[in-house]
């Protein structure tokens, strides 16, 4: 029997797959990724039954050229061993690589990105027989398009419930805390960003303002205050901690959406300019902020100064307005 190959190369594509994936018995589909990040431990730990294979690991990166020639060239040539057509009758993926030794292989394959990056792009849309977008204002030639975000596909209602008891391990209240991730700057899609950005303001919180810190860079933490809780990974439920906070604030472009899409006011510190963020930017629950800004609102949100809708009101909304991603996948896939 012929398998379904889904290629992932960082946390938030796998997030997008994982209700597609558990659609799926683990006879009938293979899982490839990356060792960056939590990824793959994540992986492991949420789906044990499935085949995971690993190819490629980020303790390589140390910019750019040891990427494309200690990650990415040598990950390419492991593809191309391991992608046969006799194996694998379709390749999904949230990136380019795997669609393009499917491409070569004569496997179809479709991609489902909300990053078009310049030198990225082009390649994808030649490897990929459907490449899908959410619904930028930019339109791109030769691509489709789904009315969401792609992390709409476990945010949705439908597959997230929001569990107040996830809180009882740390002792939090809900609405009486704030949630921060600071992002590593060692991957390609942070290098030119500064190390940091929230750290850098750090100290300007209250404090006794309870803050609830996700660092992927473990080697910072010493530097942030002392009363801050810092999450050890894998975290059973931080879609729920991200729920019952009051803001949500990311140095990184995914978790700050997603913040955004649960109904919390979240705010991006990053230096991207992503597409995907002014989606959530234009409906008014998520705010790109300089680092010296950061505080200062954080204060407004609190206090009432600016209102925001009920989260579950605004999720409704979405519900009514956007696509179910996770089916889209699946009728793709069955």
């Amino acid at each position: 029997m012929k398998k379904v190959l889904i290629d992932i190369y960082h946390l938030p594509q796998y997030n997008m797959f994982r209700n597609t994936i558990r659609n799926f018995d683990p006879s009938e589909v293979d899982i490839y990724c990356v060792n960056r990040g939590k990824l793959l431990p994540v992986i492991q730990y949420e789906l044990p039954e499935y085949n995971i294979i690993c190819i490629g690991d980020y303790k390589h990166n140390k910019g750019m050229f040891s990427m494309v020639f200690k990650i990415i060239l040598p990950r390419l040539l492991k593809l191309f061993k391991l992608i046969r057509p006799s194996k694998y009758r379709y390749v999904i993926t949230a990136h380019y690589q795997a669609n393009f030794i499917a491409k070569l292989k004569g496997i179809p394959n479709v991609a489902f990105i909300d990053d078009p990056r310049r030198f990225v792009f082009p390649l994808l849309k030649f490897s990929a027989d459907e490449v899908y977008l959410p619904p930028f204002e930019k339109k791109f030639e030769g691509v489709k398009y789904f009315n969401a975000l792609k992390e709409w596909s476990y945010l949705s209602p439908r597959y997230l419930k929001p569990e107040a008891s996830a809180l009882d391990e740390y002792g939090l209240e809900p609405k009486n805390y704030i949630f921060i991730r600071e992002v590593s700057t060692e991957t390609s899609n942070y290098l030119s960003q500064d190390q940091g950005a929230i750290l850098s303001v750090a100290d300007q919180f209250p404090k006794d303002l309870k803050v609830v810190l996700s660092l992927e860079n473990k080697e910072l933490v010493d530097r942030f205050p002392k009363n801050w809780i810092i999450l050890k990974e894998p975290v059973k439920d931080i879609h729920s901690l991200m729920y019952y906070s009051q803001v949500v604030i990311s140095s990184g472009d995914s978790m700050a959406r997603e913040g955004a899409m649960l109904g919390v006011p979240s705010i991006y510190a990053g230096i991207r300019d992503m597409p995907a963020n002014v989606i959530m930017i234009k409906k008014g629950m998520l705010f790109k902020l300089e680092p010296p800004e950061i505080v200062e609102t954080v204060a407004k949100i609190r206090n009432g100064e600016m209102a925001f809708p009920e989260p579950d009101v605004f999720r409704q909304g979405l519900l009514e307005e956007w696509d179910d991603v996770t089916t889209l996948l699946l009728d793709k896939l069955k």
